[in-house]
């Protein structure tokens, strides 16, 4: 790596610094106008507010990333993205840009466009979590990096997952001028749903699949007062989500005790608890042809 490319890691690194400070300044300084206008944008899968709360989690860990990125980014997610570094940093630029943008739009009523900037947020996220998971499967498992440079994305990622799809809702029922069909909110639920269990399934994302039952449990609970003919909808909407949680939660737990109780070194019961943890993706052994 030569002077010039370092030095340019660095700048990247503290640009991304200071645009993560201005996002959590936006962010304290409008949060207030959010509650109340999401009242007004009311939907039958808007999680209860203490859901909300998972933002001051989330946060801290983006904290830590960033400051891990300036301070020690040999453990940063970008460490090894060598010549994808800069282009995968500008994709954490993005997301700090589009946060701010989103606070702005949404807190001053512009629900639809605010859609848009949170579909352009999950978009530089999902890039960030694209190359998360193919530096796993290629470099293997190394819990540092995981912890200070992994989670925040995957925590970030996994909730703007869930607000997107609120968002739709909220523009879709802007233009219907008024709630949804039920199919509606079960195919928004399902997204979210299928998503999480693929996570965890396939990529052993516990955080992922933790963070939708999250999700999913504060829609089971909100209460609202409404028309009888949206309160049976919205009855059948607070069940399919609580089941939703239940099966994801269900997956969790399956992966928990396999690594509890599986026989072999610790390495191994990681392994197969948590299939992201292994050097390589194993393929099934057929045995000798010969």
């Amino acid at each position: 790596m030569t002077h010039t490319h370092t030095s340019s890691v660095a700048w990247l690194a503290w640009a991304n610094a200071g645009l993560f400070a201005a996002q959590l300044y936006v962010n304290g300084l409008l949060s207030r106008r959010i509650g109340p206008m999401s009242r007004q944008h009311e939907t039958l899968i808007t999680p209860a507010p203490y859901a909300f709360s998972i933002w001051g989690v989330i946060y801290t860990l983006l904290a830590l990333f960033v400051v891990v990125d300036c301070g020690c980014p040999s453990l940063s997610i970008f460490a090894t993205a060598v010549e994808r570094a800069s282009l995968l940093r500008a994709a954490f630029a993005l997301t700090c840009t589009m946060n701010v943008a989103w606070v702005a739009l949404f807190s001053n009523g512009y629900i639809n466009a605010s859609t848009g900037v949170l579909v352009v947020l999950w978009l530089a996220l999902f890039t960030l979590y694209a190359h998360i998971l193919a530096d796993r499967r290629a470099r293997g498992f190394s819990l540092a990096r995981y912890l200070v440079g992994e989670l925040p994305i995957v925590m970030y990622f996994a909730w703007t997952c869930a607000a997107t799809l609120i968002s739709v809702a909220v523009t879709l029922q802007d233009y219907a001028e008024g709630f949804l069909s039920l199919a509606a909110y079960l195919m928004l639920l399902a997204v979210l749903a299928v998503a999480a269990l693929s996570a965890v399934v396939y990529e052993g994302e516990l955080a992922f699949g933790l963070v939708a039952v999250w999700a999913l449990v504060a829609i089971a609970v909100k209460e609202l007062e409404l028309k009888p003919d949206a309160e049976r909808t919205s009855l059948s909407v607070r069940a399919s989500a609580a089941f939703g949680a239940a099966v994801i939660a269900a997956g969790l737990m399956l992966m928990g005790s396999s690594f509890c109780v599986g026989s072999g070194d610790e390495h191994e019961r990681l392994e197969r608890a948590m299939p992201f943890l292994s050097e390589k993706n194993a393929l099934p052994d057929y045995g000798s042809s010969t």
